[in-house]
């Protein structure tokens, strides 16, 4: 895994806190990593990497785009932008206020060529699939993204569907890479479009009535 993060404390305490996984590169910048192009199965990115004070570096989805299995490592919550990286080409996003374990097993899920995607997404997903079925889902990989949308752990979606908890994780994980192959053809205004948003509404969720 290499880390991209201005954030010295990520940078250089990861290493040390996820002693599982092998950190092969840790630097403060995309361009610094593409000088060297490690050999790494993961790109642990940061979004916003102005902490130094440089203001021309290569950050956010243009940072994604620099090629790489990229996961993101973010604090940010807005799902435009969290859209514009998985269009960009992100393998997945992860939250900082995830616990370690949360981190280590997204990472694992990213080099294994799978995509990880946050609860906000997870939503998103569903609320594409129930007005639009615009990724072709079967019954059963509608029902377990309905119930994961709803916030329901694998192991009850397995034991309400009389299916394996393994079995309820590999419906998902089909699920969310539709979805990343869905995202990289649609821009979020698209995407505000084909779902009948308002303008705006990635960026600010409406309400509930």
């Amino acid at each position: 895994m290499a880390v991209v993060d201005d954030d010295t404390v990520i940078r250089e305490g990861l290493p040390y806190l996820l002693r599982e996984l092998r950190v092969v590169l840790a630097v403060s910048s995309v361009e610094e990593l593409l000088m060297v192009r490690p050999a790494a199965d993961v790109v642990l990115l940061g979004l916003v990497l102005t902490g130094t004070g440089r203001t021309e570096v290569r950050q956010g989805a243009a940072a994604v785009e620099a090629g790489h299995r990229v996961l993101i490592y973010t604090n940010e919550r807005r799902r435009e932008v969290l859209v514009g990286c998985m269009a960009a080409g992100a393998r997945g996003v992860v939250h900082k206020a995830e616990p370690l374990p949360a981190l280590a097993g997204a990472v694992a899920e990213v080099a294994a060529d799978r995509v990880v995607i946050t609860q906000a997404l997870v939503g998103l997903a569903e609320l594409a699939e129930r007005r639009c079925g615009l990724m072709s889902l079967t019954v059963r990989q509608r029902e377990v993204l309905s119930a994961r949308a709803r916030g329901e752990a694998f192991r009850s979606i397995a034991e309400r569907l009389f299916i394996s908890k393994k079995t309820a994780e590999e419906h998902m994980s089909v699920v969310t890479a539709k979805f990343a192959d869905f995202l990289r053809d649609h821009s979020p205004a698209d995407l505000e479009r084909e779902l009948g948003l308002g303008p705006g509404d990635l960026l600010h969720p409406r309400r509930p009535r």
